[in-house]
């Protein structure tokens, strides 16, 4: 009997064990990350900055979904377009839609071509200042919003830059 009850609570252990390891797992398969670079001037002087974006959406990219991408950056930069890679190549630029906020736009990303088979994908966001700003720093932050199966996932990540950097580069 004794070796029953222990028989038990063996197998209870190793399912318990094997679904916690597979659940943190398949939390690294989904993740983005942003960068900043700076692109030098453009021929109105103004600082240009490219906020890079990569992400994985792991065992997402099998089934149906949708991603809808955000960004916000600091006052005084003014986005100008976006460029996702899209068939193992970025094509070509796109405007960002005109709205009336100041610091935030959305943007459609097509999880047909945009995605690798892996479910990996990558992209870009070009500002321009705008306005000279007397802050030291400024910051972007990218958000995906990805919709599988009636179920959204968010994903965020931001970075930030100095300045003095930028317009002097």
């Amino acid at each position: 009997m004794e070796f029953f009850v222990i028989g038990i609570v063996l197998v209870i252990c190793i399912f318990t064990v094997t679904l916690v390891v597979i659940q943190k797992l398949s939390k690294d398969d989904i993740k983005l990350e942003v960068t900043a670079v700076c692109e030098g001037e453009n021929e109105l002087n103004q600082a240009i900055m490219k906020i890079y974006f990569t992400f994985s959406i792991g065992k997402l990219a099998h089934r149906k979904k949708e991603i809808i991408g955000s960004i916000d950056w600091s006052e005084g930069w003014m986005p100008v377009c976006y460029n996702l890679k899209e068939m193992g190549a970025y094509q070509t630029e796109r405007l960002l839609p005109a709205t009336n906020e100041k610091t935030y736009t959305t943007f459609e990303i097509n999880a047909t071509n945009a995605i690798d088979h892996l479910g990996r994908g990558e992209g870009y966001v070009v500002l321009v200042l705008e306005d000279p700003i007397s802050t030291d720093k400024s910051r972007a932050g990218v958000i995906l919003a990805v919709t599988a199966n009636m179920v959204t996932y968010q994903l965020s990540d931001s970075t930030s830059w100095n300045n003095d950097f930028a317009v002097n580069h």
